[in-house]
């Protein structure tokens, strides 16, 4: 599977996907939720449905945060990837309580809520394979 020069071991190739995941889909979650609830904060809570406030403000200065974490991890790697996966766990299962949350509250499960508990499921199982797959993050030092 060595071709073209790009690396051909399970764990080079799982470090590169979850470095990816840390910063494009963690880094760019984080400024566009940063933009949608500060910058958009009435249009945003107007399309969910939910009412604005001074919430909006805090989640969307976490949102920021937890995208520079992300965008981070190009530099600080080893233990400081177990900080950025637990962080990303906090947020998905956030995301999995809320969705849920929905769907009992509506009493329906309408494709969207459903779509999402099942990505928030996957998603987190996929970045937990490759973080085991690329070897060395789950280390304890003493």
């Amino acid at each position: 599977m060595y071709t073209l020069d790009f690396p051909s071991a399970t764990s080079e190739i799982s470090r590169i996907l979850l470095l990816h995941q840390f910063v494009v889909t963690f880094g760019l979650v984080g400024v566009i939720g940063y933009v949608v609830n500060i910058w958009k904060a009435d249009q945003t809570a107007k399309m969910l449905g939910w009412p604005g406030g001074p919430f909006q403000v805090k989640y969307g200065f976490s949102q920021v945060g937890l995208g520079i974490m992300g965008i981070m991890a190009i530099w600080f790697q080893g233990n400081f990837w177990v900080g950025v996966l637990v962080t990303m766990y906090i947020y998905g299962l956030s995301g999995l309580w809320s969705h849920s949350y929905v769907m009992i509250k509506n009493r329906k499960a309408d494709a969207d809520s459903v779509c999402n508990i099942i990505m928030d499921i996957v998603y987190q199982t996929f970045i937990t394979v490759l973080s085991i797959l690329a070897g060395g993050i789950w280390v304890f030092v003493n």
